[in-house]
């Protein structure tokens, strides 16, 4: 990532966590950056573009397991520590009702990982997953770990980071077990550790 790129979305950071994002503007956003406000058309289209690009970077470096099966509780716990180290970042930003809002790109990416986990799942274990059950898996157990995941950055007084992390886990792997279970892959429940 260039040097100007990477200052763009420090002082877009900075600027989301201290000003309200409807006055927040290319020029603000450059003159935080010391950078001449031309340039941030060389990497971004527009500050919505800047969250997107912010979330997809980071949180790809961060879950590095991300879809593979044998490691999910360490993709979960993966993600959920970026969630909870930018916390107040994504207070702000998950709260912008606007066209082009990256809440849509976070969840997305989300169920993404979802069905690619599931995907290496039926790999890994040798089963053939229908298409359209996969695609329902993805969706279903996508959106509920979004909606649980950003009411647990809102919360108040705030969940434990172990205690929303245990329950999650519990919530992937009881729908994972069953699965197993149903496919008559195991014979009994299989505990993952992190």
């Amino acid at each position: 990532m260039s040097k100007t790129k990477e200052s763009i979305i420090a002082a877009t950071k900075q600027l989301v966590i201290t000003l309200p994002f409807d006055k927040i503007t290319v020029t603000t956003i450059m003159a935080e950056a010391g950078i001449r406000r031309q340039s941030f058309y060389d990497h971004f289209r527009d500050k919505y573009d800047v969250l997107a690009d912010i979330y997809q970077t980071e949180v790809n470096d961060a879950v590095r397991y991300c879809g593979n099966y044998r490691l999910w509780p360490q993709t979960l716990l993966a993600m959920m520590t970026y969630f909870n180290e930018n916390r107040t970042f994504y207070q702000h930003v998950l709260q912008l009702d606007e066209q082009n809002a990256p809440e849509e790109v976070i969840g997305e990416h989300i169920k993404k990982m979802v069905g690619e986990i599931f995907t290496s799942l039926g790999e890994y274990e040798k089963i053939s997953l229908n298409t359209d059950y996969c695609d329902f898996l993805r969706e279903v157990l996508g959106e509920t770990l979004f909606t649980s995941l950003k009411k647990w950055l809102y919360q108040d007084p705030e969940v434990s980071f172990k205690q929303e992390y245990e329950f999650l886990k519990f919530y992937l792997e009881d729908g994972i077990n069953g699965f197993l279970l149903r496919s008559k892959r195991i014979d009994r429940y299989r505990y993952m550790s992190a």
